[in-house]
């Protein structure tokens, strides 16, 4: 059955292998694509079946396996062979024919390791950054992070639009969002308030915010069922 289908916010860069199947998301129906950091929930539609690979990647990462800067690819959606050329395809098809899963995952593991062994580290300024927010969860704040760099807010912001694709502030705030969410999903009943602390927000009405935007819907929703109106919305029309 036709199925719209909305993703979870992502706070890495999304590397898709369809095999034998192919997804509509921004308006483009794509087999194997890359998708950049966002700062919404992607909708994406399918005829009901989805099979293939999905690699989460960190954006830092992202920057030397693909060789852009990873504002190209930020809130965006591009074909795997825009960067791999044929060798994209070649893999699709060996991804295809492969006789074990097993098999599939060693060989998106050999293409992808190939290209980070052919490429610069990245800066290591930005890695501590993004490692400090990483650890945090987004709770680490910029001007300090600015501060211990020796360098200005904006300074840092240019360095993540190359490497990240997005605002140092605005990674920060996807990865508390992120972190809430995975904890609204759990089993844990902590109350909204307690919870929004604890994730780094001023107050709970802060949290609501930010599930508004990001996910389209509030955190007690999220919490009666993680999946139903956040990540998945069948289209009955269809």
């Amino acid at each position: 059955m036709p199925t719209r289908q909305r993703e979870p916010l992502s706070t890495n860069v999304v590397l898709i292998f369809g095999l034998g199947t192919s997804i509509a998301t921004d308006g483009l129906r794509l087999s194997t694509f890359v998708g950049g950091l966002g700062d919404t929930c992607p909708v994406v539609e399918h005829d009901g079946v989805m099979r293939g690979i999905q690699v989460d990647v960190q954006p830092l990462a992202a920057r030397r396996i693909f060789g852009v800067p990873m504002h190209e690819l930020a809130r965006t959606v591009v074909p795997l062979d825009d960067f791999f050329g044929a060798a994209a395809r070649r893999l699709e098809d060996q991804l295809a024919e492969a006789p074990t899963w097993d098999a599939r995952f060693a060989l998106v593991d050999a293409a992808l390791a190939a290209r980070l062994a052919d490429a610069p580290r990245p800066p290591a300024d930005v890695e501590w950054a993004w490692d400090r927010m990483r650890a945090s969860d987004g709770r680490t704040r910029i001007d300090e992070l600015a501060a211990a760099l020796r360098c200005s807010r904006k300074h840092l912001a240019a360095r993540f639009r190359e490497h990240v694709g997005l605002p140092p502030k605005l990674v920060a705030r996807t990865m508390r969002f992120r972190n809430a969410a995975d904890l609204l999903g759990s089993a844990s009943e902590q109350p909204l308030d307690e919870l929004a602390l604890a994730c780094g927000y001023y107050d709970q009405s802060h949290l609501d915010r930010d599930f508004r935007e990001f996910a389209g819907t509030t955190p007690s929703a999220y919490r009666l069922d993680p999946r139903t109106p956040v990540t998945f919305v069948q289209d009955a029309a269809a």
